[in-house]
């Protein structure tokens, strides 16, 4: 049985960094759409022969998940691809077809005793959607959550304010973001030149109570998983999704 289609309308195209765009959609149909924070969508490009399927997180931030208007996504610039192409030039006004909602990386039903949250450039914005649940979870479980960011310069860094504000309202959330390049000038307390694994490593995760999440480039979520592997993690204690750019 085909997977059900949804057309949506863009409604809004707008850079937020360099080389990373945001994207909002709204549902052009009246069946409902519903995800859980932390999935993705498949979108149905035009193709010469048969439609091109390119796959993003959602990346809105909202209290609910269920029956929504629409959502956002960010795509990060990819040299000749053809889905950087579209989307970097459509116009709001567009008109288009995604299926899903897809993915396993969502929250657990019980928080471990440290949860980590490690994203790359646009692998960041399943987690952006799982603020409010994570607030609300907090409240009622006993849990520390770190979430690492990977970005090469302050250039790049987008959605740190709302992880910064969780963290400031949140006690037991740390934002942490990891510039392989350039640090921001003054760096602040969250702020560290290195990679996302250096960060992790130096938090010391713990095989028999911690749990990780890992999103976004493919050589960080390898070398990452190659990390823990080395301190003993379990497979069933590392979710992993990677982010392939695809130019054809």
């Amino acid at each position: 049985m085909p997977l059900p289609a949804y057309k949506v309308r863009l409604t809004a195209n707008d850079a937020i960094t360099p080389s990373v765009r945001r994207l909002e959609f709204v549902f052009e149909s009246d069946k409902p759409f519903s995800y859980t924070p932390g999935q993705f969508v498949s979108f149905l490009l035009p193709g010469e022969e048969k439609p091109l399927k390119r796959s993003y997180s959602i990346g809105s931030l909202t209290e609910s998940t269920r029956d929504v208007a629409g959502f956002e996504i960010v795509i990060a610039y990819v040299d000749g691809g053809r889905a950087t192409e579209f989307f970097f030039n459509a116009e709001p006004g567009l008109i288009t077809e995604i299926q899903g909602p897809f993915g396993l990386l969502v929250m657990p039903e019980t928080l471990p005793r440290r949860f980590f949250l490690v994203g790359t450039g646009t692998g960041i914005a399943p987690y952006r959607t799982m603020l409010p649940e994570i607030e609300k979870r907090l409240r009622e479980e006993d849990c520390e959550i770190h979430l690492l960011f990977g970005i090469r310069s302050p250039e790049e860094l987008f959605y740190g304010d709302d992880f910064l504000r969780y963290a400031q309202d949140n006690e037991r959330f740390h934002a942490h973001f990891c510039y392989s390049r350039r640090l921001p000038e003054p760096p602040a307390p969250h702020d560290s030149l290195g990679y996302v694994q250096q960060r992790l490593s130096s938090l010391n995760p713990d095989p028999d109570t911690d749990l990780v999440y890992l999103c976004g480039n493919p050589k960080m979520v390898d070398d990452v998983f190659s990390l823990l592997q080395e301190k003993q993690f379990p497979t069933r204690q590392v979710k992993r999704e990677k982010y392939v750019f695809s130019k054809f």
